[in-house]
C-alpha cells in the first residue's frame, strides 16, 4: 500500500479509537479519576465502546438514518474540538508518563507491531468464521447501518448475532478508504495488539504498576494468544475481549466510588457519569460478543461481593447495592437493542428445538463441546508458561494476593460455563469449553503480573525499586525475543484467497450470470456445517454469486435453508471423489465448478483436470492453479 494511504488509514484507526473516548472522558472531569497512562487505557476502551452504542441505538430510534464517511467524520472532527477545548488547560499533563509507564507503551507498540508484521503480505482475513465479518462490515459500510440480515448474500436472519465489531471496521472502511476485507482485518489486528490493556489497568490500579507492565508483555508477546486467533478469524470474540477487564475495572470503581459515600447533591452528576460510562463499557462486551459478557459477569458479580462485603463493615451496603443497581441498569438500557431480539430467538429456539438424528447430535456434541487434555498447551498457552503461571499462583497465593485469588476463582468459573453442557440443561449450552480456554489468557496474564509484584515486595523498601524495574526489563526482553514468534505465527493453509484467485474473481464479474451457483472445495467441521478451503468460499463477496458452501452463520438462518446447502455440499465433496454427477449438479442447479489455488487441506480436493475429462463440464477459465468449469445443459 503506498505511504500516504498507509499514514491515512493510521490517523484514521486513531481517531476512531481515541477521540469518543476522550470526549466522554472530558465531560465532569471524569479523567480525573485516572491517572498517567490508565486515562489513555480508559479513553480507547470508551471509544471501542462508543461505536456499537451508537449504531445500534441509532438503528431502533432512528431506523432512516444511515451514516457514512462525512457524517462519521464531521462527528470525530466535532468531538475532538470539543474535547481539545474542554482540556485545553490540562493537555501538557495528559503526556506525563513515568518510566514505568513508558515501558508498558513500549510493551503495546511491540505488541501491535507484532499483529501487522504477522499478516504483512496476506491481505484477505483468514478461515471460515472471516467470510461473514466481511460482508457484515460490507452491508454496514454500503447501508450506513447495522443490518436486520445478510440479505443479498444469503437469507440469515441476524437477531441472535453480536453486529457491535461492524460499526468499528466500517467506520475504518469509510475513514481510510479501503476494501472491506482491509478494514476488518487491520481493525481485528489493532484490537487484539491491544489485548493487554485491560490487564495493564486492572493490575495498575489494583497491584502495583511493575506487575502491570509485566503482565501486559505476557499477554500480548509472550502468550501465543490472542495472537493466534489471527489464523481463526476470531474477530468479534477478541475485540470484546480486549475491553472486557477495561470495563470491569472501571465497573469495581464505580462501586468503589459509591461505597466511599460520595453520595450528596453536588456529587451526584459525576457519580451518574461515571457509573453511565462503566455501563456502556459493560454493554459494549455484550454487543461485540454475547458470550464473552458471559465471562465477563463472574468478575462483575466478584467484585460487587468483595465491594458489599466492605460497605456491611462499614455499614454502608445500602450505596453500594444502590451503585450496582444504577450500573446495571444503566448497562441494561445500553444493550436492549441487540439483546431484546437476541433473547427473543434464544427463547424460541429453547421452546422450539431443531430435531436432529442422534447420530448427528452426538457427533456434534463431540465435536463442539469436548476437548481433551492435549489441546490445552495449543488452545491455552505453551507448557513453559502454565508452568510459570502454576509457580506464579502458588507463590501469590502465600503472599496472599487477592488478584491471584481472584483471577484463579474467575478461571474455574469459566472452566464450569465451558462444562455447563454435561448437565444437560439446553439453556445453559451458552458456549463451549474451547472458546473458554482461548481465553484464559487474561487470567494468565492477571496472575503473572500479580505475582510479580509480590516478587518485588518480598525485598526490602529500599531495594523494591530496583527489583521492580529488574522485572521490567526483563519483561521487555522477553517480550522483545518472543514477538519474532508472535509476528510469525502463521498457518498458511487457512488463508484461502491468493492473487490468481483475485484475477478469477474479476472473470466471474464479467462472463458469469449474477444468479450463478458454484461448487467449491468444502470441508464438514462438524455435521452439518460446511465451509470452503479455497477461494471458492470467498465468490459471493468478490462476485455476489452463490456457492454451494453457504457461510457459518448458517444454523441462524431458516432450516430449510440449511438443508438446501448441506446437500450442495454434499454434492460439491463428491465431485471430488467420484466421477461428476452432471446430472445432480443441474438438479441442484450448479452453473459452475471453481478450482481454487489453495485447493482442500483435508484431502485430495477438487481437481480441474479429471472434472475436466467429465462429459457436461466444460473448461470455461484457467491459470496455473485456478479452474472455472461449467456444467453444460443437457
Amino acid at each position: 500500500m503506498p505511504l500516504m494511504s498507509t499514514l491515512r488509514a493510521a490517523l484514521a484507526i486513531v481517531a476512531v479509537l481515541t477521540v469518543p473516548g476522550w470526549f466522554l472522558l472530558s465531560l465532569f472531569d471524569a479523567w480525573r479519576r485516572w491517572p498517567g497512562l490508565q486515562r489513555w487505557v480508559i479513553a480507547v476502551g470508551l471509544s471501542v465502546a462508543f461505536y456499537p452504542a451508537l449504531f445500534y441505538w441509532s438503528r431502533l430510534v432512528l431506523p432512516i438514518w444511515r451514516f457514512g464517511p462525512y457524517k462519521v467524520a464531521l462527528l470525530l472532527v466535532a468531538l475532538a474540538a470539543a474535547t481539545l477545548w474542554r482540556m485545553r488547560k490540562n493537555w501538557r499533563g495528559l503526556f506525563a508518563f513515568d518510566a514505568f509507564e513508558w515501558a508498558a507503551i513500549a510493551v503495546f507498540g511491540m505488541t501491535l507491531f507484532t499483529r501487522f508484521w504477522v499478516v504483512r503480505g496476506l491481505p484477505f482475513p483468514a478461515w471460515s468464521d472471516s467470510l461473514h465479518h466481511v460482508l457484515l462490515t460490507q452491508l454496514t459500510a454500503a447501508s450506513g447501518k447495522l443490518p436486520g440480515s445478510l440479505e443479498p448474500y444469503f437469507p440469515i436472519p441476524l437477531g441472535q448475532y453480536h453486529l457491535g465489531l461492524y460499526a468499528l471496521s466500517a467506520t475504518v472502511e469509510w475513514l481510510a478508504r479501503v476494501p472491506a476485507h482491509t478494514a476488518l482485518l487491520w481493525t481485528a489486528q489493532v484490537l487484539n495488539g491491544l489485548c493487554g490493556i485491560g490487564v495493564y489497568v486492572v493490575l495498575d490500579r489494583k497491584v502495583g504498576r511493575a506487575g502491570a507492565v509485566v503482565g501486559a508483555a505476557v499477554v500480548g508477546l509472550l502468550s501465543h494468544q490472542p495472537a493466534f486467533y489471527v489464523n481463526w478469524g476470531r474477530f468479534t470474540q477478541v475485540s470484546s475481549q480486549a475491553i472486557l477487564l477495561v470495563a470491569w475495572i472501571a465497573s469495581w470503581d464505580v462501586l468503589a466510588e459509591w461505597h466511599e459515600g460520595c453520595w450528596n447533591a453536588a456529587d451526584r452528576p459525576r457519580l451518574t457519569w461515571n457509573a453511565l460510562l462503566a455501563a456502556l463499557l459493560a454493554g459494549a462486551v455484550f454487543l461485540l460478543h454475547f458470550r464473552v459478557a458471559v465471562f465477563f459477569m463472574p468478575l462483575l458479580l466478584a467484585s460487587i461481593t468483595w465491594e458489599s462485603r466492605k460497605a456491611w463493615q462499614t455499614r454502608k451496603l445500602g450505596a453500594v447495592l444502590a451503585g450496582a443497581s444504577v450500573l446495571g441498569l444503566l448497562a441494561l438500557i445500553n444493550i436492549a437493542p441487540g439483546a431484546v431480539g437476541a433473547f427473543r430467538v434464544y427463547l424460541t429456539n429453547l421452546m422450539h428445538p431443531v430435531a436432529l438424528p442422534a447420530e448427528t447430535t452426538r457427533a456434534q456434541q463431540q465435536e463442539y463441546f469436548q476437548f481433551t487434555w492435549d489441546a490445552v498447551p495449543i488452545l491455552v498457552a505453551p507448557v513453559w508458561l502454565l508452568v510459570v503461571t502454576a509457580l506464579g499462583a502458588m507463590f501469590a497465593l502465600l503472599r496472599r494476593s487477592r488478584m491471584v485469588l481472584l483471577a484463579l476463582m474467575w478461571a474455574l468459573a469459566l472452566y464450569f460455563v465451558g462444562n455447563a453442557y454435561r448437565l444437560g440443561i439446553a439453556a445453559l449450552n451458552v458456549t463451549n469449553l474451547g472458546a473458554v480456554l482461548i481465553m484464559l489468557y487474561l487470567p494468565i496474564g492477571l496472575i503473572i503480573g500479580a505475582a510479580a509484584q509480590e516478587l518485588a515486595k518480598v525485598v526490602s523498601p529500599r531495594r523494591r525499586q530496583g527489583v521492580a524495574r529488574a522485572l521490567v526489563a526483563a519483561a521487555l526482553s522477553a517480550g522483545f525475543v518472543a514477538s519474532y514468534a508472535r509476528s510469525t505465527g502463521i498457518e498458511p493453509f487457512r488463508y484461502f484467497v491468493a492473487p490468481e484467485d483475485v484475477a478469477g474473481m474479476a472473470w466471474i464479474q464479467k462472463n458469469t450470470p449474477a444468479d450463478a451457483t458454484f461448487a467449491v472445495n468444502t470441508y464438514m467441521w462438524m455435521p452439518g456445517f460446511p465451509h470452503g478451503t479455497d477461494a471458492g468460499y470467498w465468490i459471493p463477496y468478490f462476485t455476489g454469486r452463490n456457492t454451494t458452501a453457504g457461510v457459518m452463520l448458517l444454523p441462524l438462518g431458516p432450516l430449510e435453508y440449511g438443508q438446501r446447502i448441506a446437500e450442495l455440499s454434499s454434492a460439491a465433496q463428491r465431485l471430488a471423489s467420484e466421477s461428476a454427477p452432471v446430472e445432480e449438479l443441474r438438479r441442484l442447479g450448479i452453473d459452475y465448478v471453481y478450482v481454487g489455488a489453495m485447493g482442500n487441506f483435508s484431502g485430495a480436493g477438487l481437481n480441474a483436470e479429471r472434472l475436466g475429462q467429465s462429459p457436461g463440464l466444460a473448461l470455461a477459465y484457467q491459470t496455473a492453479h485456478v479452474a472455472i468449469l461449467r456444467v453444460m445443459p443437457p
